[in-house]
């Protein structure tokens, strides 16, 4: 049996197209939540640690009832926490501070579960 010559090249643009369709899926926001109005300076962190639906989610919960903070929008696919915050109440630095502060744990101990590989 043989494979025309043209099945294989097929396949693989099929393949190419589908993968750049598919992407889309994956770019998609994992958690998105607003704390406030939404506005304010745009802080975009590339953060170790946020793997899926929950780690994002677990993420944003650490800046809940935080002041300054009025929202956060995560990519889980992409590790990256985009944060919406006023300069006026909160630093890059805080929101650096709470993000890789160590997280107690059910034994007794502590464990830093999210780290700040870049900000822009």
């Amino acid at each position: 049996m043989t494979i025309p010559k043209y099945i294989i090249p097929m396949l693989v643009i099929i393949a190419l197209f589908g993968g750049f369709f598919l992407r889309s899926a994956f770019t998609q926001p994992s958690t998105e939540v607003s704390f406030g109005s939404g506005e304010g300076k745009r802080l975009v962190c590339i953060v170790e640690g946020v793997r899926c639906k929950g780690t994002a989610a677990f993420f944003t919960s650490l800046y809940d009832g935080v002041s300054g903070i009025t929202g956060i929008t995560t990519f889980a696919s992409e590790h990256k926490a985009v944060i919406m915050y006023d300069p006026g109440l909160i630093t890059r630095d805080s929101i650096r501070a709470i993000m890789e502060a160590p997280i107690p744990l059910r034994d007794g101990t502590s464990q830093q579960i999210f780290r700040c590989i870049s900000m822009e």
